[in-house]
């Protein structure tokens, strides 16, 4: 797992624009949850109203994939998980092809194994959004 702070709505953007883009060039199927998630835990009482909920997945028929999402961490940030489906190295080497499409775009910190995302210092400034390269 990945994590990464995107900061703002435009960024949001861009990371669903790249989730897209990566499976559209991977000949995977692109899934935006985040509407469905908000409502449904809203229903039960689980969110507040104006709270940004983000799921979302890149994934094919074999397993091999990622899901993107925002729940138990603070609004823009985000954290990326693969999934090796039944094809483990196949799985392997995109997730290392999208954590480096990511990387030119965000800093990207790698979620030590064994643990889970926790929120990123100082995201909503500038300087933790966007990598050097990308200003």
């Amino acid at each position: 797992m990945v994590q990464m702070c995107l900061g703002d709505e435009k960024n949001l953007a861009e990371f669903t624009g790249m989730m897209k883009l990566i499976a559209q060039l991977e000949h995977m199927n692109f899934l935006d949850h985040s509407a469905e998630t908000k409502r449904d835990l809203k229903v039960i009482g689980a969110l507040p109203e104006q709270t940004l909920v983000i799921n979302m997945g890149v994934d094919r028929e074999d397993g091999v994939g990622l899901g993107a999402g925002n729940l138990g961490l603070p609004g823009y940030q985000v954290v990326v998980g693969f999934s090796e489906g039944s094809n483990p190295p196949e799985a392997h080497t995109f997730a290392d092809k999208v954590v480096s499409r990511l990387k030119t775009r965000w800093n990207v910190e790698t979620v030590p194994a064994g643990k889970g995302a926790l929120p990123l210092k100082m995201c909503g400034q500038q300087e933790n959004n966007v990598t050097e390269s990308a200003s």
